[in-house]
């Protein structure tokens, strides 16, 4: 559901982009497709999904702020596969679904829009996702969003490999047939990203993308159907604007009331669905970074059914280093733009806790635990060093010096 094609100015310039190696994508996909396609509204709803987002808060001119929109490092490689996932525990048989699908990537250098991918081998969606994510400065949240409200990538148990081939909707204008250029799950999130970043007309750019500007009022459309109308619109950021360069309509007031439903002949469900997909699985798509990043990290973790149980509290900031955390029946998840979202718990908690938490002399967790060490130990890497914990010892921490020295007499 993305910008339509453009004048002879931009497709001369995808051209252009296209033998140099990058993806342009002067077009992207479409809600009048899509529903051609059988999906509903929503795609393939998320079955297990905890329905927070009130879309009678809906902000047209304010879909994602900026920040949010631009983190890249609110999850990590592992996170997103854990993401992936915990939405999808089981594929159905004979078909292969996102978490264990597999694309070549292209190696690309870099430009305005996006810094160099070192490609050109076998890749899995995660680390395409996440990769992609931190070449372009795109918040690696935002992408899997966009799978799932373009061709619901993430939560299908059974996808066809064409939706792989157009996952994004990248090069699939409302008019014509989608462009052969963009097939491929990696072309396909490396060009929306890429694309995604050409709309603010960064530096080295010429300043083609200017209908949708931030701080201006713009009238932008319910549907694909010129005749359902437009309303105006105060754009109020570059991350709202770039949902609408690449999925051009605002949902109607059926739209809002039907949820993940469908709404009547003029609703188009886009970036409602980009907004309530975002909320509902990440947390508000205004909240600060940390938050957003902890949210996805006990996600990525199973939520209330998984290891940490059930949030005690909101998340908390303003710790140590701009730090961010959140308390769980059985452990915590602490947040820091360097360090990422880890959790904490058991006796490895205990241990870090007895430390003095972050202000410690360990600082901030910088991984998950791991076990299968030897007599099935367990351990956890902080900023300053790690904990181990085995049944017969009990749980200690060892700082990077002494690790280092100690780490030399195994080998």
């Amino acid at each position: 559901m993305a910008a339509r094609a453009r004048s002879l100015l931009v497709v001369c310039a995808a051209l252009v982009s296209l033998l140099a190696g990058v993806l342009s994508g002067v077009a992207g996909s479409s809600e009048a497709s899509a529903t051609a396609a059988g999906e509903s509204a929503a795609g393939i709803v998320d079955a297990s999904i905890v329905r927070a987002a009130d879309l009678s808060k809906f902000q047209p001119g304010n879909i994602i702020s900026d920040a949010v929109f631009s983190d890249r490092n609110t999850m990590s490689e592992g996170q997103i596969q854990q993401f992936l996932q915990s939405k999808v525990p089981t594929c159905q048989s004979g078909y292969v679904c996102l978490k264990d699908w597999y694309d070549t990537s292209r190696a690309t250098s870099a430009d305005a829009m996006c810094g160099a991918y070192p490609g050109g081998m076998r890749e899995r969606a995660s680390a395409i996702i996440y990769k992609v994510a931190q070449a372009c400065g795109i918040n690696p949240q935002a992408l899997i969003v966009m799978l799932q409200k373009e061709q619901g990538l993430v939560t299908h148990t059974w996808p066809s490999d064409w939706r792989y081939t157009i996952a994004m909707g990248q090069g699939c204008p409302d008019t014509a047939a989608c462009d052969t250029r963009y097939y491929g799950f990696f072309n396909q999130v490396y060009g929306a990203a890429w694309q995604l970043k050409r709309y603010a007309n960064p530096p080295g750019t010429s300043q083609y993308f200017t209908w949708y500007a931030p701080g201006k009022t713009w009238n932008v459309r319910w549907h694909p159907n010129a005749a359902c109308g437009s309303s105006p619109v105060y754009i109020q950021n570059q991350a709202t604007a770039n949902l609408y360069y690449y999925t051009p309509y605002q949902p109607n007031a059926a739209a809002l009331r039907a949820g993940y439903g469908e709404g009547d002949g003029c609703s188009a469900y886009g970036n409602r669905n980009f907004f309530q997909y975002f909320t509902d699985w990440f947390g508000s798509p205004q909240a600060n970074s940390g938050a957003s990043a902890i949210r996805a990290a006990y996600l990525s973790l199973g939520g209330e059914s998984g290891v940490l149980g059930p949030a005690l509290q909101d998340v908390v900031c303003g710790i140590a280093s701009g730090g961010c955390y959140q308390d769980f029946r059985s452990g915590k998840i602490h947040w820091t733009a360097s360090t990422g979202a880890h959790a904490t718990y058991g006796v490895i908690l205990s241990e870090w806790s007895s430390l003095g938490y972050e202000v410690g002399k360990l600082g901030y967790p910088i991984e998950e635990q791991g076990c299968g060490l030897p007599s099935d130990g367990c351990y956890q890497e902080f900023q300053h060093g790690k904990i181990y914990w085995s049944a017969a010892t009990g749980a200690h921490a060892v700082w990077y010096g002494i690790l280092a020295t100690w780490q030399g007499l195994k080998s």
